[in-house]
């Protein structure tokens, strides 16, 4: 079914070009094991989705020579007298990215897990006995874990490659836009170790959603209605996906025209009798699949309704009153 825009089923996707030195790493007396974690979803059909992909912020690669020894590459080792040993852990999005500038959450243990460190920077540096030690990492939905060892008389330097990419959803009605309603937008894993879990949620149209590079199935709707659509996208690493997903519904806009002070309670049914939760005030916008419905207004002791059809694309307003 192609939507009033003109988009088809399927997604357009925009490919940007890396460019970036190759990477070195230089390891002495250091082991660094990296494990991923990934994500993933649930099926069904989108009416409508448009996906680009832009760059994800992050610093450029010759930026990196601003952070102190200026590190870019995977790990490196920096000798210091014995008793100042220590950590300086970055991380990127890509191998040929730049470090991220955006806060990290580094949680850092011991071999035998008792917690030594807790931030949310963009660098975590600390000073650490010689020994081995765990590293968490998370950025939104991006989970890492990783085991470290810091030989004496060193300073380990290690900046860990993420392979993440970002995901930014704009749910919108066919021919009308972003509706004024609060809308909420689920992020399921296609693939990888999480496939068929819930990633990430959502309720703020255009927010970026920080995920490991993979496939995943977007789930969208609105807080008042009973419209939904979804879209699969595929996530690279170091690229950001603008989703727009329009759903093939109608926006009804209920008021009441009475007392101002009034306490009004709307319910709307469909043709089959089923109902749609109730909802409180003087007016209320509700997005709704095409079809025929009832409003009704419940006003103290009164009742009062409308029967009215809508559909896709289709703005409605819907005035009961005494």
């Amino acid at each position: 079914m192609k939507p009033a825009n003109g988009h088809g089923d399927g997604n357009r996707v925009t490919h940007h070009r890396h460019h970036g030195s190759a990477k070195s790493a230089v390891a002495v007396g250091a082991v660094l094991f990296l494990v991923a974690a990934v994500t993933a979803m649930a099926p069904r059909i989108a009416w409508s989705a448009t996906v680009e992909n832009f760059e994800v912020s992050s610093i450029p690669r010759d930026a990196a020579t601003h952070l102190p020894n200026g590190v870019a590459h995977d790990i490196a080792i920096e000798t210091v007298s014995i008793g100042n040993e220590g950590l300086e852990l970055s991380a990127r999005l890509n191998e040929d990215g730049g470090l991220i500038e955006r806060p990290i959450t580094w949680i850092i243990s011991s071999a035998s897990g008792e917690p030594l460190y807790k931030d949310d920077v963009p660098v975590a540096q600390l000073a650490v006995a010689p020994g081995s030690y765990r590293v968490g990492i998370k950025y939104g939905a991006v989970q890492l874990s990783q085991t470290i060892t810091v030989a004496d008389g060193t300073k380990l330097i290690a900046s860990f490659v993420l392979d993440a990419g970002g995901i930014r959803v704009l749910p919108r009605l066919q021919g009308i836009g972003l509706p004024p309603t609060p809308s909420r937008s689920l992020v399921f894993a296609l693939s990888g170790i999480r496939k068929g879990q819930l990633i990430a949620t959502t309720q703020q149209p255009g927010e970026i959603l920080r995920v490991p590079a993979g496939d995943y199935r977007i789930e969208s709707r609105f807080d008042q209605g009973n419209a939904s659509a979804v879209a699969d996208v595929h996530v690279k690493p170091g690229l950001m996906s603008a989703v727009e997903i329009d759903h093939a519904a109608g926006l009804a806009r209920l008021a009441f025209v009475g007392a101002p002070d009034a306490q009004i309670l709307w319910q709307i049914a469909d043709a089959n009798g089923s109902t749609l939760p109730e909802i409180e005030g003087l007016s209320a916008n509700v997005v709704l699949k095409p079809g025929t419905y009832t409003a009704v207004a419940r006003v103290g002791g009164e009742t009062l309704s409308a029967k009215f059809q809508i559909g896709a694309g289709e703005s409605r307003d819907i005035i009961l009153g005494n």
